[in-house]
């Protein structure tokens, strides 16, 4: 059959500009497929997925490692961020779990034990509980357009449990799928780094380092893992002393943004990425809230 195509034609330049009208003609049909491959975005629902908050802190869904040495204020931070209202406050989430080894005898978060749901020792079942809780209130949603998710919003802290934590334990494996049980705050605190499964670390979308932080290898192997998102390991170095320069300072790394954030506590923009910025970076009206009035104190009777 080849042979007898061939003999259709005069010679072998009619032959050539045959196939070539033909190539051209199946280059055309290509680029129309191309045409109509083109991605479009997902109508969004209609309901309010999330409410509101400063732009600042951590935006749900969020998983949030806070890593910072005994005494170096990890629970006043808790207690600010889920307490104080110009933070979340304690009606933003609809329910507030937290699981600490520590709280009965942590006088700094009594307020919090006073507040929410608290457990003093961890156990799977726990998070089986509240994963079947959120599963049966979702079979309740009528459609999709609903206003209101049907499921509690839940914000799930660990403090200081890691240790007694298991590898295989579903406190590790949830940080691969909070966002599908409307889990929109998960929080691991710990003061060891290295304690932290790779699982919860790979799906971390905001960090919190304290200080000050004399554990050299744990602050190398932090730099390590984050630096390549702010310029390298020796960059972030820089970041977190300019982030820490009085005890009780923190580095918040914001890695929900593209470039990624550094902040020095809630209240300073010091770094975009690998690009230090200056001393006085002035912060919108929104962000300034959450400056004003943090040093006042506060309790859960407020």
């Amino acid at each position: 059959m080849f042979y007898n195509n061939i003999n259709m034609y005069k010679n072998v330049k009619d032959f050539k500009k045959f196939y070539k009208e033909e190539d051209e003609k199946e280059d055309n049909i290509e680029c129309k497929n191309i045409d109509n491959l083109k991605v479009l975005k997902i109508q969004d629902p209609k309901r309010n997925l999330f409410k509101k908050c400063n732009p600042i802190l951590p935006q749900p869904p969020a998983c949030v490692i806070i890593c910072s040495p005994v005494k170096t204020g990890k629970s006043t931070l808790l207690s600010n961020i889920l307490l104080n209202p110009k933070f979340y406050g304690k009606d933003y989430f609809d329910e507030v779990i937290i699981v600490s080894n520590t709280i009965d005898n942590d006088i700094t978060s009594r307020f919090i034990k006073k507040t929410f749901t608290c457990h003093n020792l961890y156990s799977d079942k726990i998070i089986y509980n509240l994963i079947e809780k959120q599963e049966e209130d979702k079979k309740k949603e009528d459609d999709e357009e609903n206003k209101k998710d049907p499921r509690n919003s839940v914000a799930l802290i660990f403090d200081d449990i890691l240790g007694s934590i298991k590898r295989e334990s579903i406190a590790n494996y949830i940080a691969t799928r909070f966002r599908h049980y409307n889990i929109q705050l998960l929080i691991y605190s710990t003061q060891v780094y290295r304690g932290i499964s790779s699982i919860v670390r790979q799906n971390c979308t905001d960090f919190i380092m304290g200080s000050p932080f004399p554990n050299q290898k744990e602050k190398e192997k932090i730099f390590d893992e984050y630096g390549d998102l702010y310029g390298g390991s020796k960059n972030l170095a820089k970041i977190y002393k300019l982030a820490t320069p009085e005890r009780y300072n923190f580095m918040y790394l914001d890695m929900q943004e593209n470039p990624p954030l550094a902040y020095k506590n809630f209240d300073k923009l010091i770094a975009k990425g690998e690009k230090i910025l200056s001393n006085d970076i002035p912060l919108s009206d929104d962000e300034m809230d959450l400056c004003s009035d943090t040093d006042s104190d506060f309790s859960s009777d407020d």
